[in-house]
Order: C-alpha cells, then sequence, then structure tokens
C-alpha cells in the first residue's frame, strides 16, 4: 500500500510540476514568433559565422531520454563527432524516459533548452506551437543537412504546418517482446499478432507450466492501439468526449488485474517497466513486455538472453490494422540556440554518416538514409537484424500513424497511469474509470488548447 500511495504521490507531483512549468511561460503571439524567429536566426548566423572564421570554439548542448545502451553509443558518437571536428564541443545530458519531459518542460521555462533536443512525435506539436523549435528547412534547402537519401514521408513526420521541425533519427512500430525460452517451456506459440483475449488465455497457460506472469502495464500507447483498432483516433474521441474505445481499454486493464497470471499491481509498481533495465521481463518475472522495436536492443542486451518479437496485440473483431510505423524519436535544434548551423551540421552527420551509424547499430531505429541502413545491417548483432526484420514485416500491413499529439498530452497521459492504476488497485471499477477519465481528459485538452 505504501508503494501504490507513493507512485499516486509522486505522479501528482510530476504532473503538478509540468503543469507548473508549461503553465508559468506567456504564449508568444504569431507576430513575436515571427520576429523572434528572425532575430534569433540573424543572431545565430552572425555567430556561426564569427566562430568559424574565427577559429574560436563552438559550444553545443545535447540531451536526451534512453537507457544504458542508448547513452553508451551516443557518448561514442559524439565522441567521434569532436574528433573530427575539434573546434566543437558537446556537452551531453540525460535521463530515462519517466523524468525527461518534466525536466526538458522546466528548461523550456526557464529559457535554457540545449540546441539539440531528442523529440518525440507526441511532443512536437507542444513545443512548435509555444515557438521553441527551430525551423530545418533552411537547412535542408541549403544541403547542410542532405536529405537526398532520405523518403519523403520521412521527412514529412517531423513537419509542422509545412515546415520541418525535427528529423528522424530512425523508424520503429510497436511490438511485443517474449521470453523465447519460457514460451517453449510452456509449449505454446506464438502468432504474428495476437488479440488481448489470445494473450489473456496464453498467459494463463505459460503461468500454470512455468510461473512467469502476464504483463499488460496499459499506458498511453495501449490506449491509441485500443482507439486505432476500434477504428477511431484517441485524441479525436477525447476531444469530444466520446467514451468507447476507453471501455474497451479499462475493462482489459480490469481483466488482466482479476488474473492470477497476471504480474501483480505492487510488483508492477515497484519494477517500472518504463525503464529498460527494471522492466520485469529482465529478470523473468514476466514472460512479455510490451514495448516499441527501437527498445528491442537494449532490452535483449539487458536481459542476456534470447528473446522473439511478435506484433503488438489488437482486440477481437478490430475494424482496423492499429500497427503503424513511427519516427522512433527526432532530433530538433532549440529556437534560442545560438548555433543553429553548427546543431545541423552534427544532426546531418548523425543521420548521413555511416561511420557514425556502425556506432549506433540502429539502436534509434531503422536508419533513415536507406543507403546507411544497407550498408549496417550486414554488421549488425542478431538482435538488430531482428529489428530490421521486424519493422520490414510491419511496413507490409502498417496504416498511417496518428496526427501528432495536441497540447495536453503529457497531463492525459498522467492521468490515464493514475486511473489505470486505481481499476489495477481495486480501488475503481472499468466503468467508474471511464466515467472519471474521459470528461477530466477531454477539460485538459480544451484547457490546453486555449
Amino acid at each position: 500500500m505504501k508503494k501504490r500511495i507513493l507512485a499516486t504521490t509522486l505522479a501528482a507531483i510530476l504532473a503538478a510540476s509540468s503543469l507548473a512549468a508549461c503553465g508559468s511561460k506567456t504564449e508568444p503571439t504569431e507576430t513575436t514568433k515571427a520576429d523572434a524567429a528572425t532575430t534569433a536566426a540573424t543572431t545565430a548566423a552572425s555567430t556561426d559565422t564569427k566562430a568559424a572564421a574565427s577559429g574560436d570554439k563552438v559550444s553545443l548542448s545535447l540531451c536526451w531520454w534512453g537507457n544504458q545502451t542508448r547513452n553508451d553509443v551516443t557518448k561514442k558518437a559524439v565522441d567521434l563527432y569532436m574528433s573530427k571536428n575539434p573546434n566543437v564541443d558537446i556537452k551531453v545530458e540525460f535521463t530515462d524516459w519517466s523524468g525527461y519531459w518534466d525536466k526538458l518542460s522546466a528548461m523550456a521555462a526557464g529559457g535554457n533548452l540545449p540546441d539539440i533536443i531528442q523529440m518525440d512525435y507526441s511532443y512536437l506539436n507542444q513545443y512548435q506551437k509555444s515557438g521553441q523549435l527551430a525551423d530545418l528547412s533552411e537547412f535542408m534547402s541549403s544541403g547542410v543537412i542532405d536529405t537526398s537519401k532520405i523518403p519523403e514521408s520521412i521527412i514529412k513526420s517531423g513537419e509542422v504546418d509545412g515546415k520541418t521541425y525535427a528529423l528522424s533519427l530512425g523508424s520503429n512500430a510497436p511490438m511485443m517482446v517474449y521470453d523465447k525460452a519460457v514460451v517453449e517451456k510452456a509449449g505454446v506459440t506464438i502468432p504474428d499478432q495476437l488479440t488481448m483475449d489470445q494473450l489473456y488465455d496464453l498467459g494463463k497457460t505459460i503461468s500454470e507450466k512455468t510461473g512467469a506472469k502476464t504483463l499488460y502495464d496499459g499506458g498511453i500507447n495501449m490506449m491509441q492501439i485500443m482507439a486505432r483498432a476500434n477504428g477511431s483516433h484517441l485524441f479525436d474521441e477525447l476531444s469530444t468526449g466520446k467514451e468507447d474505445s476507453m471501455k474497451i481499454y479499462f475493462n482489459t486493464i480490469e481483466k488482466f488485474a482479476k488474473s492470477d497470471a497476471s504480474i501483480s499491481a505492487d510488483l508492477l509498481a515497484e519494477k517500472n517497466p518504463d525503464v529498460v533495465e527494471t522492466k520485469p521481463i529482465i529478470d523473468g518475472t514476466t514472460w512479455n513486455d510490451l514495448s516499441l522495436s527501437n527498445q528491442f536492443i537494449s532490452i535483449s542486451k539487458t536481459a542476456g538472453r534470447e528473446l522473439g518479437i511478435t506484433m503488438f496485440p489488437t482486440i477481437t473483431d478490430a475494424k482496423v490494422q492499429p500497427l503503424y510505423l513511427k519516427p522512433s524519436m527526432f532530433f530538433s535544434i532549440a529556437e534560442s540556440s545560438k548555433n543553429k548551423e553548427e546543431a545541423a551540421k552534427f544532426i546531418d552527420w548523425f543521420t548521413n554518416s555511416t561511420e557514425c551509424n556502425e556506432i549506433l547499430l540502429a539502436e534509434r531505429g531503422i536508419p533513415i538514409n536507406t543507403e546507411v541502413a544497407d550498408a549496417i545491417k550486414p554488421k549488425a548483432d542478431a538482435a538488430a537484424q531482428t529489428v530490421f526484420d521486424y519493422v520490414a514485416k510491419v511496413t507490409e500491413i502498417a496504416t498511417p500513424i496518428d496526427a501528432p499529439d495536441p497540447s495536453g498530452k503529457g497531463e492525459v497521459e498522467a492521468l490515464g497511469k493514475t486511473v489505470s492504476e486505481a481499476v489495477r488497485y481495486g480501488d475503481a471499477t472499468a466503468d467508474d474509470a471511464v466515467g472519471q477519465f474521459v470528461p477530466e481528459a477531454k477539460k485538459i485538452l480544451e484547457e490546453a488548447a486555449k
């Protein structure tokens, strides 16, 4: 019980701090944004030119979320870049996903965003609308960022209102990871794509024969999958107060929570599946994990045993195939950066250099430069090869991704975690959860849109 209270309190504090950080700044008018962008661009260009002419050291800051595998390969790549560009000094900073967005929000509120920001598709709109991201189009047009070997659809994934504010670092897709040895011991076969009902039934069999539990942790990604499978989009439903997909979602949460074959609420809170190193599949507590394909390499490496991938589950009688290809993450440049062109040069190298990607080896997803992807695939280890093959399979059946999430997404996600936890602990029924979550989420989105 103490763990539950602590987790719920912490979620509330984080949500409140995020709201305070976002709400403390005054939203700029379109005129102010335009003036600020022009002034910043002029200043940045002047700074870059002077630094290049004088040979002075150019300082950049780079911030990302990740696990230890990502941190290690990224720092190694950054060190290589600095050795090739001795006039550039890059200071790096990283954290795990669960704390990244609160940290970034606080940095934005303090006016000290890093020059290069690892950005997620779901937060792109929020940061662009507040005028905090630089337009990368000029660097693409000038060739500073070479896009000649990058598919147009990938470039467009970083666009908002016809301008490019982020460049994808790789392609990935929702996946389910499973422990091959446990599945074999249980004598079951994992199909290419389970339904939630099949996941429930298989989990019972696996638990009875091996003791390993089933993970069904829910979360915003699961909500979106449920809505897509139901022929809709999550934020379209929530913005209108529609309950259809959320009834499916919370009923499924409740169904798994009541099963002895599922990981308990206390143990799930203790393990924290949002962090690779503590995911319950790592120590064998669960036989499965629900994640995104670019995490497979680090999950496999951390687990230290052979894992498999199958497609993210769907619902029985799904109206639409819910799987999609997603930009694994982006790099954006802060509008406040004084060295935008140098930041753009680093992004170009990170994206288009085979030498760099031989270090990264698809840890952030399949490289977007097609020639680079072809070059590194033969050099990738078994786990990376599995990701290459999985993304290729999803490509054949994927449906278009949802539009970037609206402002307020972070608060909706925090609310969803709290309400899902209440259902998991038995403090609320699925119907209670729908009745609380949908109207509160609608209100959050309305307030954020003002």
